[in-house]
């Protein structure tokens, strides 16, 4: 008879037998020290807590409800140790014999998601490119052709946004890619993701500030004053048109 521990891990409460807690509490302290520096240290460790409560759900699907040592370790086979990627340590030169059959089960299964981080509408497009990895350029030819053409591009492409789902955790879209979901790759896609934003964030300011230049200012006041005088233009037409139909039925009217 053993003990069990409740934990909360990604947002989902599990049983973990108390020797296994023990060592899944070790390896996650081991996380948080390594990226203890990191930039994104809470991101990185919040999407390797959840990935793991993504295996340990599997895990318990047979109809098991308590997480045992040979799940915990599996998971960290899996995931990957910090000195795994780090050269730290050299760990690969005699790994133990289950560490290799886990290892080499580890796949990752490609699964279609909604991308968010190359939208234009929905990340359908991008989404279904990832997964088959191809250009979406083509995928939304493809769309627009159909449209225009057969004018079913529109109703398929609000389907599949209905029914593909959106990939938000990091998981997701490694899944998305058809990458390996652990530690590195996790670190890898947030800093990623941390540095476009950056770039983007750069962008901004440097628009924002070229904005503000003379160049610039006569740039938009050419722009704003070319719609204005196209809109008076219109204006004065539609009242010369109207002033001549007005015109023809007073004429019409006197002669009658």
């Amino acid at each position: 008879m053993n003990k069990t521990v409740t934990v909360n891990l990604g947002g989902i409460v599990f049983h973990i037998d108390e020797d296994a807690y023990e060592v899944l509490h070790q390896y996650l302290e081991s996380i948080k020290s390594h990226f203890h520096t990191s930039e994104g240290k809470d991101e990185i460790t919040s999407d390797i807590e959840a990935r793991i409560a993504e295996l340990f759900t599997e895990k318990l699907k047979s109809g098991r409800q308590v997480i045992v040592m040979a799940d915990v370790r599996e998971a960290i086979v899996i995931m990957g140790k910090p000195e795994d990627f780090s050269g730290d340590e050299k760990s690969n030169e005699n790994p133990p014999k289950e560490e290799k059959f886990n290892a080499a089960g580890s796949t990752t299964k490609r699964r279609v998601y909604r991308n968010p981080d190359e939208k234009v509408i929905g990340g359908v497009c991008s989404g279904i490119s990832a997964y088959f990895d191809i250009d979406p350029m083509w995928l939304r030819l493809i769309f627009a052709l159909m449209f225009f053409g057969l004018g079913t591009g529109l109703l398929l492409y609000v389907v599949l946004w209905i029914i593909l789902p959106e990939a938000k955790t990091t998981a997701q879209k490694l899944e998305m890619k058809g990458e390996k979901v652990n530690v590195e790759n996790i670190e890898k896609n947030i800093k990623e993701e941390m540095d476009n934003l950056k770039s983007k964030f750069e962008d901004f300011k440097k628009d924002a500030k070229n904005m503000g230049s003379k160049e610039n200012t006569e740039k938009v006041r050419g722009i704003f004053g070319s719609i204005v005088h196209a809109f008076v233009q219109v204006v004065l037409y539609a009242i010369n048109f109207m002033s001549k139909i007005f015109g023809f039925v007073f004429v019409v009217a006197g002669i009658a």
